[in-house]
C-alpha cells in the first residue's frame, strides 16, 4: 500500500479539522440544547485531523534512506 502523497494528506487533514471545528460549534453552541451526537462527532474528526498533521510532519523522506551497494 503507496503512501500518500503530502498534498493530499494535506487537503484530507484540513479538511478533517474543519468538520470537527464546526460540528463542535453546531453541536455546542447554535443549539439551545447541546446535541451530544453532533459535538462526538466533531472531536471524533478533530482527533482524525490531529493524527493526520502528525503523520504529515513525521513523514519519512526517502532520501535519507541508504540504498544497498552493488
Amino acid at each position: 500500500m503507496a503512501n500518500p502523497s503530502p498534498k493530499k494528506l494535506r487537503a484530507i487533514s484540513l479538511m478533517f479539522l474543519v468538520a470537527g471545528a464546526w460540528g463542535l460549534s453546531m453541536g455546542i453552541f447554535y443549539f439551545k440544547n447541546p446535541s451530544f451526537p453532533l459535538t462526538a462527532l466533531g472531536v471524533i474528526n478533530l482527533v482524525l485531523g490531529i493524527f493526520l498533521g502528525f503523520r504529515q510532519l513525521r513523514k519519512d523522506d526517502n532520501t535519507k534512506i541508504r540504498k544497498k551497494e552493488k
